[in-house]
């Protein structure tokens, strides 16, 4: 069997929400968050020669202003959108998984959520 030629994006950042409800992540309500996307790819490039535009990865967070999610749900709804946003930038980019790590401030404790391609 071939060996797959692999790329992994490696994206960090933090960015600022107000939390609300009863369930929200963290212990107050406005909230830093700092996160870790891990996006292993096989090596599909577009017409540029990226994978992906990582600033997207970072502007998709900084676009989340308010949340009422826990951490849990937060983390697993942030990876199913930048799957999505991903594919849409890149239809030919193949992601055989991708790793999300959301800490909020005092950034004691943090949430891991691993999606793998089910379909490969």
């Amino acid at each position: 069997m071939p060996s797959k030629r692999l790329l992994t994006m490696d994206r960090q950042g933090e960015f600022n929400i107000f939390a609300y409800g009863p369930n929200h992540c963290g212990v107050v309500e406005d909230l830093k968050i700092k996160y870790r996307m891990v996006c292993e790819c096989e090596a599909r490039l577009d017409k540029r020669g990226f994978l992906f535009d990582q600033i997207n990865v970072d502007n998709y967070f900084k676009s989340i202003k308010r949340s009422k999610l826990s951490c849990e749900k937060l983390t697993v709804r942030c990876v199913r959108e930048l799957v999505k946003a991903i594919k849409l930038e890149n239809p030919k980019c193949l992601i055989r998984k991708v790793d999300l790590t959301l800490s909020p401030a005092p950034f004691l404790a943090s949430m891991t959520y691993t999606w793998e391609n089910n379909s490969l």
